[in-house]
């Protein structure tokens, strides 16, 4: 076997994963790849890849962030709210939303930086307070989002699927910022942290980075939330606490730190995505699909250490 392919042994896996899901997908629904099926697909996957995407910035330092969903929570809440009033606009309300994450997230970071505490412990009980923010902010479902942008975000904008560019757009924003001191960065900080401050790399400050532009792509993801559902809940961000991490996972990112790929990252979550459309459409009882969810990423788990195995014999 080359050195190429083995090297992308676990990308290849996934594909393979992938391509059996569209087929039986498309063999119960024919209009899988029309471009208005795919717009809402992309629409309906769009917060869960941006905060799997956020989820593997993180892990790619070493660390898990356990209070994603409630930061992606409030990033929507505080979206919805300031977009209701008029005055101040959609735009400025992206904005704000985005500020409010990305200064969560940065402090996220400072405080695994500095505390000395294991991130698990830091993001949980983090998780605690940026709900309860985000419930001073919203403490009921409401707010509200313009519905021409609602219609556009979930139906199409002239033709163009805009949750569809949106993934682009953070994807070509990743492939740019791993390519700078602070992308270099992280990859070294989460292999070897001591060999990396070692080296002259001012490790706290990488991991505030990282949190920080963790939280740019969480609110994203909150806002796109928003957007698709036309307003906000509080406590909607809570599942993708846990499925960012399993999309990270089935995407082959190490919780060790220093090694993935976002391009896999995005394929587990598309993979996770259908998979779940797939099995409602079956009609197949909630208890079985968590089962088969399982199924696919012990798979996934094992393809990557089969790969692992296979680089380093």
């Amino acid at each position: 076997m080359s050195e190429r392919i083995r090297n992308h042994m676990d990308v290849l896996g996934l594909c393979a994963l992938l391509a059996v899901v569209l087929v039986t997908y498309q063999r119960l629904d024919p209009t899988l790849l029309s471009p208005s099926t795919i717009t809402i697909l992309s629409a309906q996957f769009l917060p869960l890849i941006l905060a799997a995407v956020a989820q593997t910035i993180v892990m790619l330092t070493g660390g898990v962030d356990l209070s994603l969903g409630p930061v992606l929570s409030l990033g929507m809440a505080v979206f919805v709210v300031t977009a209701a009033d008029g005055a101040t606009g959609v735009l400025a309300a992206m904005a704000l939303a985005l500020a409010v994450t990305v200064a969560a997230g940065a402090a996220n970071g400072a405080l695994v930086a500095y505390a000395g505490l294991p991130p698990i412990i830091v993001t949980l009980a983090a998780s605690f307070l940026w709900t309860g923010v985000t419930l001073i902010v919203l403490p009921q479902p409401g707010g509200h989002v313009p519905a021409g942008l609602v219609s556009a975000y979930n139906l199409g904008w002239y033709g163009i699927a805009l949750p569809a560019l949106a993934v682009v757009v953070a994807l070509a924003l990743w492939k740019l910022v791993r390519t700078t001191r602070f992308g270099l960065a992280l990859y070294a900080v989460g292999g070897n942290e001591h060999g990396a401050y070692a080296s002259g790399i001012d490790t706290r400050r990488v991991k505030i980075l990282a949190y920080g532009f963790a939280g740019l792509f969480t609110g994203l993801a909150g806002i796109g939330l928003a957007i698709q559902t036309g307003s906000g809940d509080p406590n909607i961000g809570a599942p993708y606490t846990l499925n960012s991490i399993a999309v990270a996972v089935l995407g082959g990112i190490s919780f060790f730190g220093g090694v993935g790929r976002m391009r896999a990252t995005l394929l587990g979550a598309l993979l996770l995505g259908l998979l779940t459309n797939l099995l409602l459409f079956t009609g197949i009882s909630t208890f079985y699909q968590l089962i088969l969810q399982g199924v696919v990423l012990v798979v996934a788990v094992a393809v990557k250490t089969l790969a692992t195995r296979e680089r380093t014999a």
